[in-house]
């Protein structure tokens, strides 16, 4: 574990680099100076954001939703809109839990299809040019109006 001290030798720093070393009531004076030297830099920089909030018309909006009583609206269309949305996601959670009981250990691959004189009509092919058709793992398909021409890509 690394030495408490000055990260370099020449320097003698104040700063403790430390801070578990520190006991309780001095982590909790340099929060709260922290936190205080926060809130002036925030006090700081409140001119700034009047001007942006001014030139934005924030002005406006406070005297519709504070003066005005707008937020009374907002408050009951919140209420409006999460019941709206409990209730979408409850018809979710209704459709998701039926369909898992509907469809709980079923196998759902579709089935194989070994009538390959049936392919082979459908598709003006001979029975042997489906069964390689169908112990290819991948093929390429071009149709015409005539024929359906079919060639295994590997």
């Amino acid at each position: 574990m690394e030495k408490s001290g000055p990260r370099h030798i020449a320097m003698k720093s104040p700063i403790i680099e430390r801070s578990d070393l520190q006991s309780p009531r001095q982590r909790t004076l340099s929060g709260a100076l922290t936190l205080a030297f926060w809130a002036l830099w925030f006090y700081l920089w409140l001119p700034v954001l009047a001007l942006l909030a001014w030139a934005l018309g924030v002005q406006q909006a406070f005297k519709y939703m504070v003066v005005l009583g707008g937020y009374h609206e907002v408050i009951r269309l919140l209420g409006l809109y999460s019941l709206i949305i409990l209730l979408l996601g409850g018809g979710l959670v209704l459709w998701a839990s039926y369909n898992i009981i509907r469809f709980h250990g079923v196998e759902r691959a579709p089935p194989t299809c070994h009538h390959a004189i049936e392919i082979g009509r459908d598709f003006g092919q001979d029975p042997k040019s489906v069964a390689r058709w169908q112990s290819e793992h991948r093929l390429y398909v071009t149709t015409t109006r005539r024929a359906v021409s079919l060639a295994s890509k590997y």
